[in-house]
């Protein structure tokens, strides 16, 4: 079920990249919202390249000694990998759970990324700065105390709105684009980027919308984008029967391109390049679905264009929204 976080946008809280860079391990900040409601931050930890499985590692780790202290933790918790802290003003530890987490055991032999740890914290209401405590003691990486400036009151009460009241940055067009699917970018650590335009509506129609999450620049070529599709009522319950029912079909009679560009279930976005849609296939993505109500995200690679304008034309045609298009001016490096 889509949350009440989903359909809320924020203040950007952390402009992205590293906290904490250290040989065992790095951890930067994906996407960070502050609403009114509370801050969500999303970590992603990255290891080092390592051929050792996961108990190699932790074999290892223990017979070197390399297991790092614990002075903020208590001397046994339920965590088995990397923790988040709230640190109160008289320096207390408030530990938080993830709400959502996903691991990738990194690059096969002769790749250059190593396993990686992706977590959305949601955590109580915070403005102008907050003190965060990251460790992970089995791996040898120590308490790391970061103190994080965030927006202020002010600040974050302009910009908490409603996904269905914002403003909508796409325009319908009905131009007669040449499609085809866009070539598969290399990896991106998208951990590193920083912020290269502000969240916002892309789409909408209905009780249907499609979000641009996060769109950080890596790197001076590349562009790191999130993409969120949420409906609600009759149109949820027609795109998750369509998307899941027993009478779901593939467009294998299409190309590849009209297949991106209409199967769903979330919404779907191409690069507007020389009279050109380029269709933009996703590096991850998830679905979830309750009564009345369907969210789907997505993880996107992009080429930075030259002119520093992302054209993008966006659609969800089993939400019933039709083709738009959306300029987003990108911030310079």
């Amino acid at each position: 079920m889509a949350g009440d976080s989903e359909q809320v946008l924020g203040a950007v809280a952390h402009p992205g990249g590293f906290l904490v860079r250290r040989p065992e391990l790095s951890v930067g900040v994906v996407r960070a919202v502050s609403r009114v409601s509370g801050l969500e931050i999303e970590l992603l930890a990255r290891r080092p390249l390592d051929r050792r499985n996961a108990n190699e590692r932790r074999r290892d780790t223990r017979k070197a000694g390399a297991i790092a202290p614990r002075t903020l933790l208590p001397a046994v918790d339920e965590g088995i990998d990397l923790r988040l802290g709230l640190l109160d003003e008289s320096g207390l530890a408030h530990w938080r759970y993830p709400d959502s987490l996903a691991t990738n055991s990194g690059d096969h032999a002769g790749g250059e990324s190593g396993p990686t740890h992706r977590s959305v914290f949601r955590l109580p209401p915070a403005f102008d700065e907050v003190t965060l405590v990251l460790a992970w003691p089995e791996i040898g990486f120590p308490e790391s105390v970061v103190t994080v400036p965030l927006p202020d009151r002010a600040a974050v009460e302009r910009a908490t709105t409603s996904i269905w009241d914002a403003p909508v940055a796409a325009v319908p067009t009905a131009e007669p684009f040449e499609h085809q699917v866009a070539s598969w970018p290399r990896g991106a650590a998208i951990e590193a980027g920083t912020t290269a335009a502000l969240p916002r509506v892309l789409h909408r129609g209905g009780r249907a919308a499609v979000v641009l999450t996060r769109l950080v620049a890596v790197g001076p070529d590349l562009l790191s984008a999130g993409l969120s599709s949420i409906a609600e009522g009759d149109v949820a319950r027609t795109i998750a029967g369509s998307a899941f029912g027993p009478s779901r079909r593939s467009s294998r009679a299409l190309g590849e391109a009209a297949r991106i560009r209409t199967d769903g279930p979330g919404g779907s976005i191409a690069v507007i390049r020389d009279g050109r849609a380029h269709w933009l296939r996703a590096q991850s993505g998830s679905f979830s679905g309750g009564e009345g109500t369907v969210s789907a995200t997505q993880d996107f690679i992009i080429e930075r264009p030259a002119d520093d304008v992302l054209d993008l034309l966006v659609t969800w045609p089993l939400a019933g929204l039709p083709d738009a298009r959306a300029r987003i001016p990108l911030d310079r490096l």
